[in-house]
């Protein structure tokens, strides 16, 4: 099922940014969530970039259904019935009309400066890059600080990846690397999933560089009922892929201070 509000904002016949809220269960708490995509659209805006709204729902109890539902004419609304973050927000990415998208969780916020920040960031980079906050403050049921690590950094280390997640899933990249890479769906059943580790695996092994966004910040509430704590709770494991299975070595265009494979 699809719904579409008048969300499009564009100048030139040119959408900029997509940016996509993904709702699940959040109910109430999606509330400050919706505020920050707004006001971090409202901040692009105003740097005359021209911003898409897009919020998914993917099977929601009542209460985060009556929230969507109060969105109608603010952005675009999508219903998917997958149960899973990973088509929810491939659903998205099919529908998004900007060069560039941009993912918020339902219950997680924004830095206002965000989508502005990161947009700059990417049309400046000399390679092909997938943005990242500088730094996720991660709040509720744990409370860190989750620095991102920067893929071009000659510290950067691999090993890590093959046991643990560098980057969170509120990327920011060109739509054409969200088409090329879908999402993989996790698998209760047989054990595999964390979609967002597989994803950053899976592209970076493809020669797109991962890298945190200065001065900027994501909120990362945590839950126990989220679906990262469901993944947990079964004992998931990431799908594998050439880098996890130690198939794969890292290609010279990884690094920028490298030179170029003959």
């Amino acid at each position: 099922m699809l719904r579409f509000s008048g969300s499009s904002y564009r100048r030139d016949g040119m959408t900029n940014i997509t940016a996509i809220l993904n709702l699940h269960d959040e109910g109430l708490l999606a509330g400050p969530s919706i505020h920050s995509f707004e006001a971090a659209i409202a901040h692009a805006r105003a740097q005359q970039l021209a911003v898409e709204s897009i919020v998914v729902i993917d099977r929601a109890d009542a209460t985060t259904k009556a929230v969507f539902e109060n969105l109608e004419g603010r952005h675009k609304l999508l219903v998917s019935d997958a149960g899973d973050p990973s088509h929810a927000r491939n659903i998205g990415v099919a529908a998004a009309n900007g060069a560039y998208i941009a993912f918020l969780d339902g219950d997680d916020l924004w830095g206002y400066r965000w989508l502005a920040a990161a947009h700059d960031f990417c049309i400046r980079s000399p390679i092909e890059v997938i943005a990242h906050s500088e730094v996720n403050i991660i709040f509720g049921e744990d409370s860190l600080i989750w620095w991102h690590a920067d893929s071009e950094d000659p510290e950067f280390d691999l090993d890590f990846l093959r046991v643990g997640n560098y980057w969170d899933a509120l990327s920011f990249a060109k739509r054409e690397i969200f088409i090329k890479y879908p999402f993989k769906k996790n698998d209760m059943a047989t054990g595999f999933g964390i979609e967002d580790w597989h994803w950053n695996c899976v592209t970076f092994e493809n020669g797109i560089a991962h890298r945190p966004v200065a001065n900027t910040v994501h909120m990362k509430r945590r839950r126990s009922d989220s679906q990262n704590f469901r993944c947990r709770a079964n004992d998931l494991v990431i799908w594998p892929t050439g880098l996890t299975l130690y198939r794969w070595k890292p290609m010279a265009r990884h690094r920028s201070d490298l030179p170029p494979e003959n």
